[in-house]
């Protein structure tokens, strides 16, 4: 009888773990190298950061797994988080809001529930964040440096871009109410027909300006502002305009692909400026964007923001590992007679001192699976047999026998 693994989330084999790890540590390396310090938020978040402050949608709220915690006499509701921004937000009011630019990174597992049974409800995310920068140097970093982590990773990928504040501008002149226009948005990209033929009957230059808009790609900052042309002049459409040009310009100077796909906008809700979404192979592997509001709803100093996340679930499914794959250490099978065991301890710590693979013999191993099998006498004396060739060496120490192999024995 087997016992059945809770639905949505999945084990990691031994060959899963290897490309994980190296994912991940691709990612810690390249954050690490750019500047960004690595930090933890616990998996476990009261339910009133992510209501109070508004943070989710009312759509992701719906996903969370949230449960009493319980004291006895009373409790307060939780959630597995089900976000690594928004905690982490969090922590940055807790502790460095007295810093200027703080720019952080993590990787954590989020948690949603999801009613299709295909769908995973456990992911795990590498994620950063730069806080208390608004410019189109900072989202220009972001681009470049989730794109660089997977390119390490021998992952092509296509980079589309949209802008919240663009969106918001255009929309502002058919929907004031923000609630409204956001789902105005939704609907346009889901063709209710009865809300665009509202819109069209209303306003007939803006609606086909809009649909155009949303119907055609670019790939240079002028598409941004022949986009801008169709509709009419605002303060707040000239800001956005500049806001999205400053960062292709340095994105083009940088010599970053993209695509400007103005639809890849939608659930602009939680960002404020750029969005960008990465894909593989048209799969999205990450995504992010600006998010300047965040860290005052959550109770600190307005100070602008932006992220992205890489989806490791997805980025591991990409990667070749017999790529990356190093040498691996001579691996060592020690036998011993009962009575040896600190002496084989000792040996094995020496060889693993000195690089290789060491393991004490448990049960009844496939020799095969070592290149060499060493055997330690009574006499302490150690007897090292290749065990393709079936070849034997003697020796009387284990400094010996590494300068055999042409390591270096430790010298502690």
């Amino acid at each position: 009888m087997t016992q059945n693994r809770c639905r949505g989330c999945n084990d990691l084999g031994p060959e899963e773990m290897l490309k994980f790890r190296l994912a991940e540590s691709v990612f810690i390396d390249t954050a690490l190298k750019w500047g960004y310090e690595e930090v933890r938020t616990p998996i476990l978040e009261y339910l009133n950061l992510f209501t109070s402050a508004g943070t989710l949608t009312p759509g992701m709220l719906r996903q969370v797994y949230s449960f009493l915690d319980w004291d006895g006499w009373s409790g307060e509701r939780v959630v597995m988080r089900p976000d690594g921004t928004i905690p982490l937000a969090r922590y940055f009011v807790d502790n460095l809001a007295d810093r200027d630019v703080v720019r952080l990174f993590y990787v954590v597992n989020v948690f949603r529930f999801k009613e299709n049974p295909e769908e995973k409800r456990e992911r795990w995310q590498c994620g950063a964040e730069l806080i208390g920068a608004n410019s189109g140097l900072a989202d220009a970093e972001l681009v470049r440096m989730s794109v660089e982590s997977l390119e390490l990773l021998g992952i092509g990928t296509v980079i589309k871009l949209s802008h919240s504040g663009f969106i918001q501008a255009v929309l502002a002149q058919l929907e004031p109410n923000p609630e409204a226009r956001h789902q105005l948005f939704d609907e346009i990209l889901d063709g209710n027909a009865t809300t665009l033929n509202s819109l069209k009957a209303r306003c007939p230059e803006l609606t086909a300006g809009l649909e155009m808009m949303l119907n055609v790609t670019g790939s240079s900052a002028d598409y941004v502002a022949n986009v801008k042309a169709l509709f009419g002049k605002t303060s707040e459409l000239d800001e956005a305009c500049r806001s999205f040009q400053s960062t292709l310009n340095i994105l083009d100077s940088l010599d970053i692909e993209y695509v400007i796909d103005l639809a890849a906008g939608r659930g602009f809700e939680y960002y404020t400026g750029l969005i960008m979404h990465i894909f593989t192979n048209d799969i999205l592997v990450g995504g992010g964007g600006r998010y300047d509001n965040l860290v005052g709803q959550m109770g600190g100093d307005a100070r602008p923001a932006a992220g992205f996340a890489l989806y490791m679930d997805e980025i591991m499914d990409f990667i070749d590992y017999d790529v990356y794959a190093l040498d691996e250490p001579d691996r060592f099978l020690l036998t011993f007679e009962a009575g040896n065991e600190a002496q084989a301890f000792a040996v094995a710590t020496d060889l693993r001192d000195a690089g290789y693979t060491a393991e004490i013999k448990l049960g009844d191993p496939d020799t095969m699976m070592y290149d060499w099998v060493l055997g330690i006498n009574d006499g302490g004396t150690l007897l090292m047999t290749d065990t393709e060739t079936e070849e034997e060496f003697e020796f009387e120490t284990v400094e010996e026998l590494i300068e055999m192999l042409g390591g270096e024995a430790s010298e502690e």
